[in-house]
């Protein structure tokens, strides 16, 4: 049985995992890098940063249209240059901290909080107890006592 050359293979205990297992064959659109619109924001064009306020106070057409271009460049190239340097080791590192906050999530947080929700449920039994044993009655006989007390409006005299 031939396989391809270039697909990384991982035998944990008796189970093969292929490294586009990981992804489970999700595919990612080039195209569109901000499917759930995390960012509009940040979508910011040159005429919501600079603009000039008056018809009688403008620049040269020149120089409107050439620095339209060097912000619109300055703007794309910088963020290329700087995720070309960064994006994959902060990548790595978001990486580490989600696997990380998700052992945290699964093997800490859950069952202690399953453990705490057991040993509430003891606690709540024993409190229920009591105030059915020493509170409630205490206000059944206050409630008998005022039961037939009435107020009635006198007639203004």
């Amino acid at each position: 049985m031939a396989t391809e050359s270039s697909e990384v293979k991982l035998t944990i205990g008796n189970e093969n995992v292929k490294a586009n297992d990981v992804t489970g064959g999700m595919e990612i659109d080039i195209h569109e890098r901000d499917p759930n619109n995390l960012h509009d924001d940040l979508k910011i064009q040159f005429q919501e940063i600079i603009g000039e306020p008056h018809t009688d106070v403008f620049s040269i057409d020149c120089v409107w249209t050439n620095s339209f271009k060097v912000f619109t460049n300055t703007k794309i190239w910088c963020y290329r240059i700087t995720s070309l340097i960064c994006a994959l080791p902060v990548s790595f590192c978001w990486g580490v901290y989600f696997a990380c906050f998700a052992f945290h999530n699964i093997w800490l947080l859950m069952p202690c909080l399953k453990a705490y929700g057991m040993n509430l449920r003891l606690l709540r039994s024993c409190f229920n107890s009591i105030i059915e044993t020493f509170v409630k009655p205490c206000y059944l006989a206050a409630g008998y006592i005022f039961y037939n007390i009435r107020i009635t409006k006198g007639s203004g005299d």
